[in-house]
């Protein structure tokens, strides 16, 4: 999993954000906390995952190709996440194109 420069982050204290980005770069568990990532299937353009379940074996040759380009303390918290960086990528003139909202 590779994190995007300036990640989404929503639900975190500014001290607990730096923390929560370096357990992910080093695959350490993150309890609560969901990612948006880059699709594992082309036809969608972003998914939600609990951070841990990216850390099973099943996702082991998938995760390398994965992009993140949001972290949120809870669920509800990653869908109006998500909410947010499609309305940004669309006034900002990319639609529906992330990774180059995201400079990818």
């Amino acid at each position: 999993m590779k994190i995007v420069d300036a990640p989404y982050i929503v639900g975190f204290k500014d001290k607990k954000k730096d923390k929560i980005i370096k357990k992910i770069k080093h695959k350490a568990k993150a309890d609560g906390v969901y990612v948006i990532t880059s699709p594992v299937i082309t036809d969608g353009i972003m998914d939600i995952y609990q951070y841990s379940q990216l850390l099973t074996k099943f996702y082991d040759n998938i995760r390398d190709d994965m992009y993140i380009f949001g972290i949120a303390k809870g669920k509800k918290e990653a869908k109006e996440l998500i909410v947010n960086i499609v309305q940004d990528m669309y006034d900002a003139g990319y639609e529906f194109d992330v990774k180059g909202f995201f400079g990818i």
